[in-house]
């Protein structure tokens, strides 16, 4: 038997807001979800985010987790350069098989 999960996220809550971008954190079976919603792109933008994301690992004291389409090769990008990796791959409620990334609170790249 499939073990299904989320399909899409029901409470995302905004934790930082930026003019530039907002981050997102939603708690799913314990693990918390980290969402990006980029308005502008620039070198400033890719610095603060990277602070940010710090921050937020640091505050939290816990990973982070991202759901990934296997087919988006532009966030799959975006999730290597920020430091997450490759976790598991899940099948969703909608039957689509979805990655799971995982940033490390201890790892190496925060």
């Amino acid at each position: 038997m499939r073990q299904y999960v989320f399909t899409h996220f029901i409470v995302k809550k905004p934790v930082v807001t930026e003019n530039d971008y907002t981050l997102y954190l939603d708690e799913f079976k314990g693990l918390q979800f980290i969402h990006c919603d980029i308005r502008k792109w620039n070198k400033t933008t890719k610095k603060r985010l990277h602070k940010v994301l710090e921050l937020l690992l640091e505050t939290l004291g816990q990973d982070l987790y991202a759901a990934h389409d296997i087919d988006d090769n532009k966030h799959r990008k975006f999730l290597e350069m920020y430091g997450f990796k490759y976790f598991s791959a899940e099948h969703c409620l909608d039957g689509l098989l979805r990655q799971v990334w995982i940033k490390e609170c201890n790892g190496e790249d925060t």
